[in-house]
């Protein structure tokens, strides 16, 4: 790798700036530090069903989880739809479906019957019945306390009690549009059924029997209460009452419907309650395991708050199903993915609800003893990355100025003038005036922070993973030039130099992109780095043009001339059919390697790769990325060994490979939820496998090698 003085100057300036973000990446690792704690939160209704479906009650399987480690339980607000499921003796109707039924006027009094007709009461509207005092006054109290006087009234007719709640068209669900068509296939008619309505799913009070046993059980209790848009003014106060009540200390805030409570219009009084109380806001992770669900009003809630919050992941079904699987005895499978979700992507309360026995199953496991082997192993396995359960807390609020980000940007630019300068071989000293261009850079965080940001995160992938292909590939070219022989031993010691040069070039561009999203809103997921596939494809073609410009160009005078009559020579080459075979495989091994690439994939990885992923994540700090130590980094070794034996076409080929694995690198660092250190350990841990491997392939290599010249010699 060639440096004159300027080139010299320029890193020494790129180091500068280093520096600094590794200063900030120094200020985030303290930041993951103080974050180590990791709450069970069990879901109170699907532990009901759970226990109902075992021969204990909720009362013993409350207090076993107490014991397995969990902390709190979560309460939803009551609604009519969860007191119908739960046997209470009342019923509710949508009018506009109920008039649809054949005498539907024998099961209501003349009087409901007549306002119905007289449209007093409407076809949005929901009636509410029953005949059960303390019911009524349940419901009527609850809705007293919450809503306008105007959204419902209440009639008592005999002994029956009728609530009609005043509706709207956007309080009604609908389900698939049904399409009627006629003989001949042609449509006559589209009709959307009601399936259910949002008045049937409004809080309307908390079950003081369902609070007691939970605080009985020795757990928290996490009240989670429902917004109603149209009546929200009250809503705050009540759930602050509430909390009163019970003598409740309010930590964790997790949404309960499409919105934050009081929202819109009065999100302003939430939020005074949550800074009062310093309430963490729960962002429960997308099933896709990217970012988190949405709802209205719960971005501005959590930026306003000062980013008080914490990423909580649910067990969806898909992996409460995992017992048994992958030819598991037990829950492992979802074990491991609990320990994933605290360990790399920054889950800080697991919203627990009980495994199914097996994958499309949704009858309970009910085995005390597995659920206590999978919390025992979670707990000594999340000692291991210094993580306990217990309560958690919001993550500490963490941005950086434009005036760092500046700097970052300046060494940034830097680095890809130097790449650009390097990549062509750009000789002319003119070219060392683009270099001036890294000062208008800096300015750009001032003017658009935004934009800055991911952009120069993006330009940090990318550059620095072009260095480290620049970097092997200018030592192995003077390994391919070079008329010494070298063993088995020299390889190995000049694979390993290089392999580890070429990696630390990436890490540093990985400190740069860490540095420049180290915000606390891409350590919640908030913001994601969306570049992190395109930032794997472009170091391929900048391998392309340096392998073009630096093996196959044999006048070595920098112009661009020169590399034209090269690229013309390749273009009008005879292609063979081993040339498009390898294409091909090539093609395909692109595809697999960046469909790969994050979790919105059809692409999976196969029953043996899962279980041997797990198992290293048992035996190791860190689970190693398969395709840098078992591809990129080994490739590294047999391109020295092919350049020593002077294939153009075994160097280029391996190289190839190899530059993987500088991408590589700075993707595991593109993750920004996952800690710094868990990052830096699986590349440590990968280089060291993969040199390791290297050493290995170099001597099957050699034998294959020798084996070929022998073959070779007796076909003469």
């Amino acid at each position: 790798m060639k440096l004159n003085k300027i080139d010299k100057l320029i890193v020494l300036l790129i180091c500068f700036s280093l520096l600094m973000g590794i200063f900030t990446v120094y200020q985030r690792v303290g930041i993951e530090k103080q974050n180590k704690t990791a709450e069970i939160i069990l879901d109170y209704n699907e532990m009901k069903k759970f226990a109902d479906s075992s021969e204990n009650d909720l009362d013993f399987w409350l207090r076993e989880f107490k014991e397995y480690g969990a902390q709190s339980a979560s309460i939803q607000e009551e609604t009519i739809k969860l007191l119908i499921e739960a046997g209470k003796p009342l019923r509710a109707e949508i009018v506009s479906e109920m008039i649809k039924n054949y005498k539907w006027q024998e099961n209501y009094d003349g009087k409901i019957v007549s306002m119905i007709q007289r449209n007093e009461i409407g076809g949005n509207d929901v009636i509410v019945t029953t005949e059960d005092k303390s019911i009524y006054d349940y419901l009527i109290s609850g809705l007293e306390e919450r809503y306008d006087k105007d959204f419902f009234s209440a009639e008592i007719v005999g002994s029956v009690y009728y609530i009609v709640m005043k509706g709207t068209n956007d309080d009604m669900y609908y389900g698939e549009i049904n399409r009627a068509i006629n003989l001949q296939g042609k449509g006559v008619y589209e009709v959307r059924k009601v399936v259910d309505s949002r008045l049937l799913n409004i809080g309307i009070g908390y079950d003081d029997e369902k609070i007691n046993l939970v605080k009985n059980a020795g757990l928290d209790v996490i009240l989670r209460p429902i917004n109603f848009p149209t009546y929200n003014e009250k809503l705050t106060d009540v759930y602050r009452a509430a909390n009163d009540r019970y003598g409740l200390k309010p930590r964790i805030y997790i949404l309960g419907g499409k919105e934050v409570l009081g929202y819109p219009g009065n999100e302003d009084k939430f939020l005074k309650y949550v800074e009062e109380e310093n309430i963490a806001v729960g962002l429960i992770e997308s099933s896709t395991q990217r970012e988190h669900l949405e709802g209205d009003g719960l971005t501005k809630l959590v930026e306003d708050s000062g980013y008080s919050a914490m990423r909580i992941f649910t067990m969806w079904d898909y992996i409460r199903q995992r017992n048994k699987f992958y030819n598991y005895p037990g829950a492992e499978e979802i074990e491991n993915t609990m320990f994933r979700a605290i360990t790399e992507r920054n889950i800080r309360a697991i919203y627990f609800k009980p495994f199914f026995e097996e994958e499309k199953s949704t009858k309970f496991l009910t085995d005390a003893a597995e659920y206590e082997r999978t919390f025992s192993s979670l707990k000594v396995r999340l000692g291991e990355h210094g993580i306990k359960l217990g309560r958690a807390e919001a993550i500490k609020e963490f941005h950086i100025g434009s005036k760092r980000l500046g700097i970052l940007a300046f060494g940034i630019t830097l680095a890809a003038v130097l790449l650009f300068i390097k990549m062509f071989n750009i000789k002319d000293k003119r070219a060392n005036y683009l270099y001036l261009s890294a000062i208008p850079a800096a300015l750009v965080p001032l003017v658009a922070r935004g934009v800055a940001e991911k952009g120069f995160a993006f330009g940090a992938a990318v550059v620095f993973s072009g260095l480290g292909i620049y970097f092997f590939m200018s030592q192995i070219k003077k390994i391919y030039e070079s008329s010494e022989r070298y063993s088995n031993l020299k390889v190995m010691s000049y694979s390993t130099v290089i392999l580890t040069v070429s990696l630390a070039i990436s890490v540093a561009g990985a400190m740069f992109l860490d540095a420049a999203l180290a915000d606390v809103k891409y350590f919640l997921e908030m913001d994601i780095f969306r570049g992190v596939k395109f930032a794997q494809i472009l170091p391929f073609g900048i391998f392309a043009i340096m392998f073009l410009i630096y093996f196959m160009n044999n006048e070595d005078d920098g112009s661009v001339k020169s590399v034209v009559k090269t690229t013309i020579k390749i273009l009008n080459h005879e292609i063979k059919i081993y040339y498009a075979i390898i294409a091909v495989i090539a093609a395909a091994v692109a595809y697999v390697y960046i469909s790969r690439t994050g979790h919105e994939t059809n692409i999976q990885p196969s029953t043996i790769e899962m279980v041997t992923r797990n198992f290293m994540e048992y035996v190791l700090l860190a689970r190693p990325r398969t395709k840098e130590f078992l591809i990129a980094f080994p490739a590294m070794f047999a391109a020295v060994y092919a350049a020593g034996k002077k294939s153009e076409f075994f160097t280029g080929m391996f190289m190839l490979l190899s530059a993987m694995g500088t991408s590589s690198v700075i993707n595991t660092f593109s993750h920004i939820r996952t800690p710094i250190y868990l990052s830096l350990a699986r590349t440590v841990i990968a280089l060291g496998f993969g040199i390791a491997i290297g050493c290995v392939l170099v001597i099957i290599i050699d034998l294959l090698y020798k084996i070929y010249g022998r073959v070779q010699e007796k076909l003469k």
